[in-house]
């Protein structure tokens, strides 16, 4: 049988929403220079008016309103109405009474006309829309229990009727009620004492790692990582014209006396100390403050990457190493996308005093990545308590998941994977049993595993060197242990084949 056709107000209503995301699309191309020569009027005249002219925007789309573009854009609501006023001169925009601007519907075909723009069909970009997560995905935490009515609710307190600073040039640092906020919750969830001035918000990891690199170290500067571990991370340092020293991890994490044998000069060290990832354990204390004496002696710095931390099924997280002693080592790193959910791509970096002047100066260079649209409602979610009610839902929940998985494991796959859980987290590591490796490695398991449906990560991948274990990484937070129990079965099944 050939495919379904549409209905034809189904084609209508497709058509407008592809076009609708499609003019988003492009507009979110615009990219104003704050130094270059020509003024950001100028510049967002000639950049809208291209877009319409090669159908970036198609003929008869309605436009944002002016506020929204300002907000977008970070320029004033009085720069985006003159450019429009300009257009809706030129011909390019109409403005309809009580219903908005528009790209002109009847523009002249030899203006528009683009012989190389590619012709899309409605089947084909909805077989391309991404699939929806497969069990074991370490990046997904549970979606469908967020509490989207409480955020939206947050969110429209915010902006329907906006502060007037968050309409004007945003600070750099992020918006000053949030650092308030995440400054409540570290002291509260992680026995971290520091002000808001010391905290940045960020993008995510990687912009974290491009601040600290221009404010507390050097080009060349040699930095320890861990072996295995996040390869985002090397990549970074790498991006900052830093360099990568891998150390080794045993049982008790990172080895600071061992690490410093092969790499003396070292100016700093990212570890994960409340949560290795990808194998779990907690750095003792005593190595970390072998660690932080280290970094003294150094004159350095110790990066403390907490790693979904919150999630902690035993008692209450452990206390932050920057709570520690010689805090002015310690820059620490957080992160919202496990908590709240991936697509926000907000974090934030607490900078010790000291470091203060650095980064506000390596800020006027770089200029913020956070989206600050999201940031006052963040800031509302955290201090109306519904941040930590979320965080403590899904420490039951996960921990719930986490006990049926291994418990899977041990009923199904016992003969094929030992797993030894910690009692924190959003995934295990199951290592390969030494008769499953003389069949296989745990590339080739993995690879099984996606061949039925299944999206699994070879633990040798997170390794720089040579792999010391074989393993695979199986994440649980964002399945119900109704999809874990025959997803585990499976898994078995094509490993045992």
């Amino acid at each position: 049988m050939g495919k379904p056709r549409l209905d034809w107000t189904e084609q209508i209503s497709q058509n407008a929403n592809m076009t609708k995301a499609r003019a988003g699309a492009a507009l979110l191309s615009v990219s104003l220079e704050r130094n270059a020569k020509e003024t950001l009027q100028s510049q967002l005249l000639t950049q809208l008016r291209r877009l319409i002219l090669n159908r970036g925007i198609p003929p008869g789309t309605k436009l944002p309103s002016s506020r929204t573009l300002a907000e977008e854009l970070s320029v004033s609501r009085v720069t985006v109405s003159t450019v429009i006023d300009q257009l809706i001169s030129e011909g390019y925009l109409e403005g309809r009474a009580r219903s908005g601007v528009y790209v002109e519907a009847e523009l002249p075909e030899q203006l528009t006309a683009t012989p190389h723009a590619p012709a899309y069909d409605l089947v084909d970009v909805a077989a391309n829309q991404p699939a929806p997560p497969r069990p074991f995905d370490v990046s997904v935490p549970e979606q469908g229990l967020f509490p989207y009515r409480q955020w939206s609710r947050h969110h429209d307190q915010v902006w329907r009727d906006p502060e007037s600073a968050l309409l004007t040039r945003a600070d750099p640092a992020g918006w000053h009620p949030l650092r308030v906020a995440i400054a409540d919750h570290l002291r509260e969830w992680r026995g971290l004492i520091c002000a808001p001035e010391q905290i940045f918000i960020t993008s995510g990891v990687v912009e974290a790692i491009g601040l600290i690199a221009a404010s507390a170290l050097r080009e060349g500067d040699q930095v320890l990582t861990e072996d295995p571990g996040f390869a985002v991370l090397n990549r970074a340092l790498h991006r900052n014209r830093l360099i990568a020293v891998p150390a080794p991890v045993d049982r008790q994490g990172f080895d600071i006396k061992t690490a410093i044998q092969s790499t003396p000069e070292a100016k700093a060290a990212i570890v994960t100390p409340s949560r290795h990832y990808p194998l779990g354990m907690t750095l003792p204390l005593s190595r970390r403050l072998e660690l932080l004496e280290w970094a003294v002696s150094r004159n350095g710095y110790v990066i403390e990457d907490d790693f979904d931390s919150e999630y902690r099924y035993q008692g209450q997280p452990l206390p932050a190493m920057m709570s520690l002693n010689h805090q002015d080592r310690v820059i620490y790193v957080g992160s919202f996308s496990k908590v709240v959910f991936s697509a926000l791509r907000l974090g934030f970096t607490v900078f010790p005093r000291s470091l203060l002047p650095n980064v506000r100066a390596a800020l006027q260079q770089t200029d913020a990545q956070a989206s600050i649209m999201v940031q006052p409602v963040l800031a509302r979610f955290m201090q109306s308590g519904d941040f930590a009610t979320h965080i403590r839902r899904m420490r039951r929940l996960y921990a719930k998941r986490q006990t049926a998985l291994v418990k899977a494991i041990q009923t199904h796959a016992e003969d094929l994977l030992v797993v030894d859980p910690v009692p924190s987290g959003m995934h295990l590591v199951a290592i390969l049993r030494p008769a499953l490796t003389l069949r296989m490695t745990d590339v080739e398991a993995a690879d099984r595993a996606n061949n039925v449906g299944l999206s699994v990560q070879p633990l040798s991948t997170f390794y720089t060197g040579e792999p010391v274990l074989q393993g695979l990484v199986l994440g649980f937070a964002g399945f119900s242990e109704e999809q874990l129990v025959p997803a585990l079965q499976d898994l078995a099944k094509v490993l045992r084949a």
